[in-house]
């Protein structure tokens, strides 16, 4: 008799989180760097960008694929559907993140403008990539990344779920772009929001096992898609809307690897919460 109720407070508990946490408390965030622009066309080359390498601290990655962006001014797209490779090493010759240099860099854009030039946009190449007969997104997402012919390092940052990778960073950009309420864009409206899967990093792989929402110790496909479908259970038409609060309280350090107990003390899901400090 208990296990529904705790799920019915669990429900109530992140839905509290999802109205806490709106675009005002964005920063820092990729998504940021995306919602620079009004012309989709630009969003779109934008986020695959920001998504792209959004690995690292938020802050570091809105730093340093801001001064791309910069680079690319006053639109993304025009500069990728022009786009000159000799130029592009010159421009970005000291770019550099993480472990990603230049080359890489350059490599993607590449990709990008080889989708651009073929198909108009990038939400064009996924259209003729998606199919809605799928029970998720992931046949799409690896029919996707297929088509912008990921190779050397940039397949690193063009995952595909054929690889059993959880495809954080893939699952953001999607959300980024199908997503129909704010803080996401919603501008491909073909894509049913329910057939996506949650972009699963460190962060929410530690806070939904505090939860009791995945038990896989590895953050793979396979993990995301588990607690996808736990969500899915509060909210089957958008399962992934809780994404961006859970990720606020791990991006915000609200709730780190190494719980504190002042966090603890006043977080909105203590009282659903498997291991809190008390």
């Amino acid at each position: 008799m208990n296990k529904p109720v705790r799920r019915e407070i669990l429900r109530q508990r992140l839905d509290q989180l999802v109205a806490t946490f709106d675009v005002s408390t964005i920063t820092p965030d990729p998504l940021e760097l995306v919602l620079r622009y009004s012309d989709p066309l630009d969003q779109e080359v934008a986020g695959l960008l920001a998504a792209a390498f959004a690995y690292g601290r938020a802050d570091i990655v809105v730093a340093n694929i801001g001064r791309v962006l910069d680079a690319m001014t006053p639109s993304p797209y025009a500069y990728v559907a022009r786009f000159n490779r000799q130029d592009a090493e010159r421009r970005f010759a000291s770019f550099s993140h993480r472990f990603q240099k230049m080359p890489e860099l350059v490599a993607l854009l590449d990709c990008i403008a080889r989708a651009v030039n073929q198909h108009g946009s990038l939400g064009a190449l996924f259209e003729k990539c998606y199919d809605g007969r799928d029970n998720d997104i992931g046949p799409t997402l690896a029919r996707f990344v297929e088509a912008l012919h990921p190779r050397g390092g940039v397949s690193y940052l063009l995952t595909s779920p054929n690889d059993g990778s959880a495809c954080k960073r893939m699952n953001l950009y999607l959300r980024w772009m199908v997503r129909r309420t704010s803080p996401d864009l919603g501008l491909w409206a073909f894509v049913d929001p329910s057939k996506l899967v949650m972009p699963l990093d460190t962060h929410i792989h530690r806070i939904a096992t505090f939860l009791g929402l995945g038990r896989r110790k590895s953050a793979d496909w396979k993990a995301a898609r588990a607690i996808t479908d736990q969500l899915a259970t509060f909210d089957a038409a958008d399962p992934v809307r809780y994404d961006f609060a859970l990720c606020r309280l791990g991006i915000l350090d609200l709730c780190s690897r190494r719980r504190r107990k002042e966090n603890c003390d006043v977080c909105l899901l203590r009282d659903v919460c498997r291991f809190p400090v008390r």
